[in-house]
């Protein structure tokens, strides 16, 4: 058993914990039900570069305390960036070929803000919002945690540099951590808010405790008492290898209890599983951590990681936009993007990452200058310079959202005359896809057009719930914003036709009394009527006609995305529990005579039965639910012809 010392050198083990971590992190976003816990991988790549990080920079300081803070951020620089930025220039090259023109400006954002080191909040503030859910995630949605990293990188030297400079001791040091540690832990518990906990799990903050737990252990190690801390720690080797395993199989990141303290408890085992490995290279846990190709997948670990999401993310859109293809047998996905990472992985290793390393560590002697480091800024503003050309045809999103969405209708083209026809759209983000449609119709016959719907809302001020009965995140709003929204919409613009998308009554809902009902039950059945009598009664209070436009199905690309088998996305018009919320929506209409009809559009979307992601020549719904203006332009003259034969104009 030995503690550390400036003479810190290299354990295989602490590699071979690397292993462990990325293979989690791989199995986990292969989807692997069998452990739902592998994004815990995350955490431990966290506690063990708080480790380092910090034996790095306490065992090198020089006389007095002085950190090279310099030369320490170099070095992470040439260790993390190159590779990093060759992935960001070829997922950009790819996005071009790839990506719907609608989600390029988003994917734009998201790389700048990846070179620049702040993807987690990035990620933070754009939220996920309804119209996002129903699209692929971003391909460098992981570089959320990279984030993380480099900003610790750059906060904790300081930290330290003070400390130690200071000679206010390691115990304040161990005390500063540890304080950080558990106020961000507390941090994390408090800003969690189901279902929806991206604020909680993407911030520095809220995820500085796992780096600060690394920390803490490396200065405990290296401090005075270290070696009663060595004994306990080879102790707990096995012991913390158990627990990290078995919340790998039970801890699943939709589950509160792990951003109420079990996340600070799984970066407290893994501190002591990396402990342990780094005290006793030589027993057994350390034995078994440095077998066979462990440490050398540790070591290829940063470029596994860095390739790996981006390749699922593209196999994945194989998959579900070209039926047939032997991506639809999972064991064929799943060996594919295994074989595809790593051989990016391994590519980007051999030719990026070891070359500079090498050339780093035989120039490391040498003075920093600015010819040294002028490669660095070179390198950012050109892979930034490939991000903006091969986002250039990027377009505005399918459904324009207010940057505040509030209660007050929008209006897209004013009403030329009192006499004139006023439109209106209620509803969902369907409906709002929409408007350009609409739009160039009303300014064409002299109409006024406001639109009214709200995104992730039912038309009957639902409130939605998840599966275990909290509120639907991007839904919460809904109860309180859509009545006010249609009464704004009668009062103050006197609509003459309203047409109406929604197709969020055959969710999981919450009734006033608290009780939640399910989609089929006499009971949500009951309630979703009684709800959608008074929307309507809310929408004819003027001299308005109301249209309800049958929910459109998905297309089948985005049916087959969300997880539905290929028979199912093919019978999506035949769907008994669709036809039956049709029904109650003409039931419910029949009570409003001439003021409310409904119309159906599903046979111009699916013609013959199957909703295909293309109609004749054309793709009208890109992301399979919502329209393009291209799609909207198509079928607003069509709607408003259905809507117009069913007696709504009079």
């Amino acid at each position: 058993m030995k503690s550390l010392t400036p003479e810190f050198t290299y354990r295989p083990g602490l590699d071979g914990i690397r292993a462990l971590a990325v293979t989690a992190v791989l199995a986990y976003h292969l989807g692997a039900g069998w452990l739902p816990g592998g994004f815990l991988g995350v955490d431990v790549f966290f506690v063990l570069s708080g480790f380092l990080i910090t034996t790095l920079l306490v065992t090198r300081a020089g006389p007095g305390g002085r950190v090279d803070l310099e030369d320490f951020l170099a070095r992470r620089a040439r260790r993390l960036l190159p590779a990093a930025l060759l992935m960001v220039a070829v997922v950009a090259v790819v996005a071009a070929f790839t990506l719907p023109t609608h989600r390029l400006g988003a994917f734009r954002l998201d790389a700048l803000w990846t070179v620049l080191q702040g993807a987690n909040w990035r990620f933070v503030a754009s939220g996920q919002s309804y119209v996002d859910e129903f699209a692929p995630p971003s391909p460098l949605r992981h570089a959320w945690s990279l984030a993380v990293e480099e900003q610790f990188y750059l906060a904790w030297p300081l930290i330290v540099a003070l400390a130690l400079r200071l000679r206010r001791g390691r115990f304040w040091l161990v005390l500063l951590a540890g304080v950080l540690a558990l106020a961000s832990a507390a941090w994390m518990r408090h800003l969690y808010a189901a279902p929806d906990p991206s604020r909680s799990y993407y911030g520095t903050d809220t995820r500085a405790h796992a780096l600060l737990t690394g920390a803490v252990l490396a200065l405990l190690l290296l401090g005075p008492g270290r070696e009663r801390w060595a004994r306990w720690l080879g102790r707990l080797a096995v012991p913390a290898l158990l627990g990290l395993l078995v919340a790998a199989a039970l801890v699943g990141d939709d589950w509160h209890g792990y951003y109420r303290g079990v996340g600070f408890v799984v970066a407290l085992v893994a501190a002591g599983l990396v402990g342990a490995v780094a005290v006793a290279p030589d027993g057994p846990v350390g034995r078994l951590f440095a077998l066979g190709p462990l440490p050398w997948i540790g070591r290829l670990s940063y470029a596994l990681y860095l390739w790996h999401w981006p390749v699922y993310w593209w196999l994945d859109e194989v998959a579900v936009t070209t039926s047939g293809t032997p991506l639809d047998v999972p064991v064929v996905a799943v060996g594919a993007k295994l074989a595809l990472t790593s051989a990016l992985a391994l590519a980007s290793y051999r030719l990026v990452e070891k070359p500079l390393q090498g050339r780093w560590a035989r120039r490391r002697r040498a003075p920093l200058t600015a010819r040294a480091l002028l490669p660095a800024p070179v390198a950012v503003v050109a892979v930034l310079g490939v991000v903006g050309v091969t986002t250039l045809r990027a377009t505005p999103p399918l459904v324009a959202e207010p940057a505040t969405p509030g209660s007050e209708p929008r209006v897209l083209a004013a009403a030329p005359s009192p006499r004139a026809v006023r439109l209106a759209t209620a509803g969902d983000s369907v409906a709002k896809s929409l408007a350009p449609g609409l739009h160039r119709l009303a300014t064409t016959r002299g109409w006024g057009y406001v639109d009214s719907a709200v995104s992730s809302c039912s038309v009957a001020a639902l409130l939605m719930v998840e599966s275990d009965g909290a509120p639907y995140a991007a839904g919460r709003r809904c109860p309180d914003v859509v009545p006010a929204m249609q009464r704004a919409l009668v009062s103050d613009f006197d609509p003459t036709l309203i047409l109406v998308h929604s197709r969020w009554e055959t969710h999981p809902v919450r009734r006033a009394d608290g009780a939640v009902v399910e989609p089929g039950t006499a009971a949500h059945v009951a309630h979703v009527r009684r709800q959608l009598t008074i929307a309507l009664r809310r929408l004819t209070a003027g001299r308005a006609h109301v249209v309800l436009i049958e929910p459109i199905p998905l297309a089948e690309s985005l049916c087959r995305r969300l997880g539905h088998s290929s028979a199912t996305c093919r019978t999506q018009t035949r769907d008994p529990q669709a036809a039956r919320y049709n029904a109650l929506r003409r039931s419910t209409a029949a009570a409003f005579p001439g003021r409310v009809t409904v119309i159906g559009v599903t046979d111009l979307l699916c013609p013959g039965g199957e909703c295909a992601d293309e109609v004749g020549s054309r793709r009208p719904r890109p992301d399979g639910l919502h329209f393009s203006p291209e799609g909207a332009a198509w079928l607003a003259p069509q709607i408003l012809r259905r809507a117009v034969d069913a007696g709504a104009l009079g």
